[in-house]
Formats: C-alpha cells, structure tokens, sequence
C-alpha cells in the first residue's frame, strides 16, 4: 500500500490538451483513461464524442507511463490531462475533481472509464435515463457480486452532491493500491456502502437482474442480454479473451448483428495489460 493519491499524482500532472471552462457548467464528464502507449482507441475517442454531442464537457484523465503527447484519430471537443499510472480509474477521477473542483456544481456530473470497447450507438438513452432520474446516484448497472454496488465503469452525480464532505472525503483521501482485488474492495465498492451509510438514494439504467442471476457480473456474463437492451458497449476483456465468459466467442458476431461493427477495430493499438 502507498501514499494517499493526490499527493503524488497532482505534483506530477501535465495540463496537455487546455480548454477554457465553462462559468455555469450544466453537464460535466471526467472521463478516465489509460495506455501504454499515446495512441487513443477508436474506443475512447467515439467516447468522448458522444458525450460531447449530448452536451458534456468532458474531461479526459490518461495515466501512462508515455510522457509522448496522445495521438487521436480526430481532435477531441475534451480538456486533455496526463498522470502517471497511478491509482487506477480511480485515482485518474479524483485527479480530475481535484484540478477542477468548479466543474462538481454541475447538476450532472458522469465519471466514465474506457474499459469497455464502443460506444457503438447513441448515448442518448442511457444518458437521458440518467438525467430524468430523481435519484442522487446512477449508474449504467449494478451487481450483487461480492455486494450490492453501482458499477463503476460509469456513473453519474445529481445536484452537485460530490461537493458534499463525505463523498469529498472519500475523493480526496484514496490510497494507492496494487492489489486489484483492493482496488474492488476499497474503490467500487466502498464508494457505493459510503453512499449507503449517508442515505444517498441510487439507481441503475439496467438492474442486474434483468440480465443475470444474483451475485453474478452484468457486464461480463450478462453482456448479450445487455446489448439486446440496447447497452452500446461489450467488457474489452470478452473481445480480447472470449474464454472469460461461455459465450463469449460470439461477441463479435452480435455486435456486427446488432451494431454493423467490428469490435477489435475498437480496440487500443497494443495490448490492454492493465486490470480494469
């Protein structure tokens, strides 16, 4: 176990991509990243483009060990920022809040990662569903899986509630960890008994059990169902090893069926060693 993350991530960030910040935000995305190399997957871009289509700014946080600027394939509408690889998405949401703390008024605050391959479709649903929501916190799907969280891959913040002291707190005093299973433990799910012991009321676009059986991962063994539930994204772990999931050989060829995509053209340019 290392040091608190902020302090030593923040002395080390480097502003790449500026971008003027709007006075009264309304819709804010911090979006977290991580590469090997600069080179950005179609993944992250599409993104990036659709949150800002559907009016998000959008904040990207990219931790590489790469100190080379990113490559897009088309400039993105985001504020850019580079940090090294540590405390994983999380740590990369923390580093974003810290930098922009004015942004957390926003009425919608999403925290998104880049661990799934897509968005192959409009954001427009979920993000809609998310916004007419009367509760404090979304996310895309829960789980029972180790216990009852929000998956953290996306979520999203209502009425400027990560300015609040508890969930500040949580924020501003992560610890670095290497274990992934810590990482789970302490990050996803943690946040989300936080929540619960503060009376924050939650909500999820696609409840796990439409798609699995208790206790069991949406987006890993549910990913078909999700998809035929219009969810515009596959786990990038069942495209880069089917073996994961029984089915999962067959990913590609449902979201060409669904989408007229092919999933590995969306995927990073070397391999994703990183556990996410």
């Amino acid at each position: 176990m290392g040091g608190t993350v902020l302090r030593e991530v923040l002395p080390r960030v480097v502003i790449e991509r500026p971008r003027a910040l709007p006075t009264h935000p309304e819709r804010v995305a911090f979006v977290a990243s991580w590469g090997a190399d600069p080179h950005v997957s179609r993944s992250l871009s599409t993104l990036v483009s659709e949150l800002a289509r559907c009016g998000y700014f959008v904040v990207v946080v990219r931790a590489s060990d790469s100190v080379e600027p990113l490559v897009w394939p088309t400039p993105p509408e985001a504020l850019v920022v580079r940090k090294p690889n540590i405390g994983y998405d999380f740590g990369s949401w923390a580093t974003g809040m810290a930098l922009y703390p004015q942004l957390l008024r926003a009425p919608f605050v999403l925290l998104a990662n880049d661990s799934l391959v897509g968005p192959f479709g409009s954001l427009q649903p979920m993000l809609e569903d998310f916004e007419t929501r009367d509760t404090d916190v979304w996310g895309a799907t829960n789980t029972l899986q180790f216990s009852p969280h929000l998956q953290s891959y996306l979520l999203g913040f209502r009425n400027g509630m990560l300015r609040d002291r508890p969930v500040r707190t949580f924020w501003r005093t992560l610890v670095d960890h290497d274990d992934k299973q810590q990482i789970i433990d302490q990050y996803e799910i943690g946040l989300s008994e936080l929540l619960h012991v503060e009376a924050y009321v939650t909500s999820a676009w696609i409840d796990h059990a439409q798609v699995v059986e208790p206790g069991e991962n949406p987006v890993i063994r549910g990913w078909r169902r999700l998809v035929q539930l219009g969810f515009p994204f596959v786990k990038r772990e069942i495209i880069t090893n089917p073996s994961v999931v029984a089915d999962g050989v067959r990913a590609r060829e449902t979201v060409r069926a669904a989408f007229g995509e092919d999933p590995m053209d969306w995927l990073p340019t070397t391999p994703d060693t990183k556990p996410r």
